[in-house]
């Protein structure tokens, strides 16, 4: 096949014209122009800070290339061009640099198309392009980009270009995505209305009609619909992304010309580096060609820049992959673009598997030991080559602001995370100043502005940001030096702790990622003992640490600490009293707890107070009991752990001395049965709004992925499980979260008097009676999770964490929503509490949910106007977690249902059952006792699972059907009533053990008339005991 292309090129190239490649004269006269400072030898990029632009949305220098004419300028929309522009990025160099920024990335300066009346969207972002050799008018002209990278260099900083061999912009595709890969031609259609031009002004990507013989036999395209299967290797590197018209990249006449046209930038205008879209959209081989070809006619990048000095050109590929926690599939995807030794590629990728490992982290609480595991892959030379050189972010245009999903804490510790790690910090306009809008303009005539400029250099985040470039820019031990994790949290947030160590010296970062306090202790740092550590950056109070005994640091953290330590030269001396100890006798280490736990040791010296610290959490830690002898004891009750199999830390903790003990590492295996299950079941085919009169969005792949058909509710003790069954479930677009088309938003009301009844952006508000206190937003690619604190109708509230667990089961159509007991404050009982649902879908690459107009178009949907009517497809009707029954139906079959894992954050294959007695909020001893009473047999909760009650012994039952010998019969009734009437099951027994009642049996007693008598029930045990206290 290839034989034959090539000699395809060859008759071809005796007919069509002929096209012109750069001239071969010495490429570094060519760069060279009197008075601009084109050409300037590459940096070492290591100890760079990028700064990227999206050009439109930065700065507007020259008003008068705004509107070109075509209907394409509207700074009031986001689909419309706002007006940056190359002179608007000029004007702020200063700006740029004052941040600490060293090289500056803008968004493809090419000429474009402008607008696109098949989705009614324009080009302003740059990434269809129409010539790939031309400035586009509305951003300024060839010499206003000299200018740029001239101004850029003599500030000493240096120029990234986007560029996009993949595709040009949207001038063909199939009628309504009806392809025959045997009849190309078939459906085919042209974009004709599109503006400036039909079809790319370039040759030889103008020859796009594959109905005209010419064209057709150039092969300059694939001829492929848009990609419905991104799964699909083949459609992932021959079909269209997005429906942009997909360049045929096997072509050689095509590679040819992509080479002339990006050295094309080198040389005219001194670009420093290049960032690359859409790399997994062209097959590996393109790369190595366009990378490193020796055809003089048209050489590969890397040797065109070395011809003009740049023996470093940097160029890092976009491979938008992720990574499934403690997986490294992501990074295996990412980093094949970087080639072999023996067939080089791309020298560098964008880290993106790290990035949504940190957001997991970071903003949705998810266990540290994510991010060691992620640092360890990063640090890998079998995946990243080189990671000193591998691009980091936090924010980009194509996804949702950090700020909107995350809070201002948790950017804080993700900015100092990506400044003290291996790599090239990336910051994207707008994080700067705290944008929450992901592709806001930061001039004050620009879309989204608020009407204002945004380029204020005093603003917090700014300075913020500032001061860890300049430690970053001014430190090799940063850009450089060897990184070794120190300590992280395999169970949730808390301290996640790593070095760095460059030609004999250290800095030591800390982090506590929880809103909580933690206890960070042990922590092996290897410095001398009584060295201190003082603080570069730091967020939480802490200046100072001082290295302890056995070269260790144990330290209590405030919520979302984070610290840059380096160390003095000279340690302190410090003052211990070696006469204090904690020893703890138990061979915990490595052991599988399915029980209790039981704790015992022993202290030496003075001290009255030891508390359990279990994974650092100091707000849940558990006192012991000290005897007169020092010898100390305490229980962890199994039930305060998480379902499933899950790992742990523990220490005994002196809080008054500061000391601890020895680190122990253990798990449970929380194993219970099955506890109350509520179904709701939802009519089919009612996403179509709140009074059935919206239309979807008009593009194929949208189908019934927002009709939620059944809801299954089951909670356990403090945790909560939400089970909802789909319509549909898509993945086509590879979402991380394993469902695309639909966002959920799922409202929770803890029926505590407070909350909020407005649903943020939803132009809606919550049923009656209805006030929610929490909201997890979550898509195919976020995970966001707010409590009601500031929320209103465009501010989701305040960012909070753990956020929930999601599983997606694509066959049986089903996304399990899995939240842990904290994200309810460490609630023990959910009883009362109500849930509300809703869908719609978000707009990743715009980040904002999606619009609804009356017309409707291929991504809006249609039927109403979105500035009045609610942005809400299908909903629930509220669940309510309570005895006495559910507004819909409550199917009592489900409790004998087998019930999927719901595991801890940490990967556990085990299997586990859910537990009727993590459902159980009252008990009441009722019977013969109190004339069946419930109000007076109410027992009182004393531990997890334990219930106890006082009673005086009433004169002996006379009822016939009371067993000789016994005079008294009561059960334990649950949740209030009886099953029959909507409370919990009832148990009885004999002998002391009990069991569910299933019939009209009792539990048989002979009680003493008057006496008072105890009665105590366990139901982690299934025990019950009655003994007598006094007459």
């Amino acid at each position: 096949m290839k034989k034959i292309l090539l000699l395809l090129v060859v008759v071809l190239s005796l007919s069509l014209p002929i096209y012109a490649f750069s001239s071969a004269k010495d490429l570094a006269e060519e760069g060279g122009v009197e008075g601009l400072n084109l050409q300037v030898e590459s940096p070492q990029w290591s100890d760079q800070v990028i700064y990227f632009i999206l050009t439109d949305r930065f700065n507007d220098g020259d008003p008068t290339n705004n509107d070109q004419g075509v209907g394409e300028y509207d700074p009031t929309s986001n689909d419309y061009y706002s007006g940056g522009d190359l002179q608007g990025i000029i004007d702020k160099v200063d700006y740029i640099k004052n941040l600490g920024a060293t090289a500056v990335w803008i968004t493809p300066p090419v000429a474009n198309q402008w607008f696109d009346p098949w989705v009614n969207v324009t080009g302003y972002h740059g990434y269809w392009g129409v010539n790939f050799k031309e400035v586009d008018r509305h951003y300024g002209t060839l010499d206003t980009y000299k200018k740029l990278s001239s101004t850029l260099h003599n500030n000493g900083m240096y120029l990234i270009q986007d560029i996009v061999p993949n595709h040009t912009g949207n001038f063909f595709t199939y009628q309504d995505d009806k392809y025959n890969p045997d009849n190309k031609g078939e459906n085919f259609i042209l974009n004709k209305d599109s503006e400036p031009v039909a079809q790319p002004t370039q040759y030889p990507f103008n020859l796009n009609n594959y109905k005209k013989k010419e064209d057709r036999e150039a092969n300059i395209y694939h001829w492929t619909p848009k990609i419905n299967n991104f799964k699909d290797e083949s459609q992932e590197e021959t079909y269209q992304m997005s429906d942009l018209d997909d360049i045929n990249t096997e072509n050689p006449l095509v590679r040819k010309v992509l080479r002339d046209s990006y050295g094309y930038w080198i040389k005219e205008v001194g670009v420093d580096g290049f960032r690359v879209d859409t790399v997994k959209y062209i097959e590996h081989d393109f790369w190595h060609d366009f990378i490193h070809s020796k055809d003089k006619q048209a050489l590969g990048m890397a040797n065109v820049a070395q011809k003009l000095g740049k023996d470093n050109f940097l160029m890092f590929g976009e491979i938008f992959e992720s990574s499934e926690p403690l997986k490294d599939n992501g990074d295996r995807k990412v980093t094949s673009y970087l080639g072999t030794d023996q067939k080089p590629e791309l020298p560098a990728v964008l880290n993106f598997p790290l990035h949504v490992t940190l957001r997991r982290v970071f903003a949705e609480g998810k266990p540290t030991h994510y991010l060691g595991y992620r640092l360890k892959i990063t640090m890998d030379s079998k995946y990243y080559k080189d990671p000193y050189i591998t691009p980091l972010f936090i924010d980009n245009h194509d996804i949702a602001r950090f700020l909107e999903k995350g809070s201002r804490q948790a950017m804080e510790q993700s900015l100092m995370f990506m400044f003290t790690i291996p790599g090239i910090p990336i910051i994207y306009q707008g994080t700067e100043q705290g944008f929450t809008i992901q592709r806001a303009a930061m001039f004050a005539q620009g879309v989204d502005s608020g009407g204002k400029d945004h380029f204020d250099q005093e603003a917090e985040m700014y300075q913020f940001i500032k001061k860890l470039a300049e430690l970053r820019t001014s430190n090799r031990l940063l850009t450089r030096g060897s990184i070794e994790v120190l300590q992280d949290n395999h169970s949730g947030a808390g301290v996640f702790a790593y070095q760095r160590e460059y030609k004999g010296k250290k800095a030591l970062i800390i982090f506590n990622t929880a809103d909580k306090r933690v206890l960070m202790s042990n922590l092996d740092t290897g410095l001398v003992v009584g060295t201190k550590l003082t603080a570069l950056v730091q967020r939480g109070g802490i200046k100072e640490v001082v290295v302890g005994e056995s070269s260790k640091v144990t330290m209590e953290l405030p919520p979302r600490a984070g610290l840059i330590l380096v160390p003095e030269d000279q340690p302190t001396e410090l003052v211990n009293d070696d006469n204090q100890e904690i020893i703890v006798d138990n061979k915990i280490n490595g052991k599988v707890f399915t029980k209790d736990i039981e704790l015992e040791g022993k202290i030496r010296g003075e001290i009255s107070q030891l508390e359990i610290v279990v994974d650092g959490n100091l707000d849940q830690a558990i006192p012991a009991k000290i005897a007169k002898n020092g010898s100390w004891q305490a229980t962890l009750p199994i039930h305060d752990f998480a379902l499933g199999e899950s790992i742990h830390q523990l220490v005994v903790y002196a809080p008054e001395q500061k000391i601890v003990s020895n680190n122990f590492n253990f798990n449970t295996n929380n194993l219970v049965e099955r506890g109350f299950s509520f179904e709701l079941r939802d009519p089919k085919g009612d996403d179509r709004g709140l009074d059935n009169n919206y239309t979807l969005p008009q593009d194929s792949s949208f189908g019934a992925q927002m009709d939620i058909r059944k809801v299954e509710v089951i909670p356990l003790g403090g945790n909560l499980k939400i089970k909802l069954t789909m319509g549909e479930i898509s993945d086509i677009w590879k979402p991380d979260n394993g469902f695309d088309h639909v966002l959920f938003n799922i409202f929770i009301d803890l029926d505590n008097g407070v909350g909020a009844e407005v649903l943020p952006k939803l132009n809606s508000k919550a049923p009656a009676g209805f006030e929610w206190d929490y909201l997890a937003f979550v898509d195919g690619w976020n995970n966001a999770y707010y409590s009601a604190k500031g929320a209103t109708a465009e501010n989701y509230g305040t960012s909070v964490t753990p956020a929930p667990k999601i599983s997606t089961n694509k066959k049986e159509k089903t996304i399990e929503f899995n939240f842990k007991a904290q994200s309810f404050a460490h609630l023990d009982s959910l009883a009362g509490a109500k849930i509300y649902i809703t869908t719609w879908d978000f707009d990743g690459s715009q980040g904002m949910l999606r619009p609804l107009t009356t017309e409707g178009g291929t991504w809006i949907f249609g039927g109403r106007d979105d500035k009045q009517d609610s942005l809400i497809a299908d909903d629930t009707e509220v669940i309510t977690i309570k005895n006495s029954g559910n507004p819909k139906y409550i199917d009592n079959e489900i409790r004998n249902q087998e019930i999927e894992e719901f595991k801890e954050e940490v990967g556990s294959k085990d299997k586990i059952e859910t537990n009727k007695k993590l459902a159980i909020e009252t008990v009441h001893l009722v019977g013969t006792i109190n004339n069946w009473n419930f109000e007076e047999g109410k027992m009182e909760r004393v531990s997890a699972g334990i219930y106890q009650l006082e009673i005086i012994a009433p004169a002996p039952s006379r009822d016939a059907w009371i067993p000789a010998a016994k005079n008294q019969a009561f059960k334990f009734a649950t949740n209030g009533s009886w099953s029959t009437n909507g409370g919990g099951p009832a148990y009885i027994g004999t002998e002391g053990q009990l069991k569910e009642d299933t019939g009209m049996d009792n539990i048989y007693v002979s009680l003493e008339e008057g006496a008072k008598y105890r009665v105590t029930v366990d139901l982690n045990k299934m025990t019950y005991s009655i003994s007598k206290v006094s007459k």
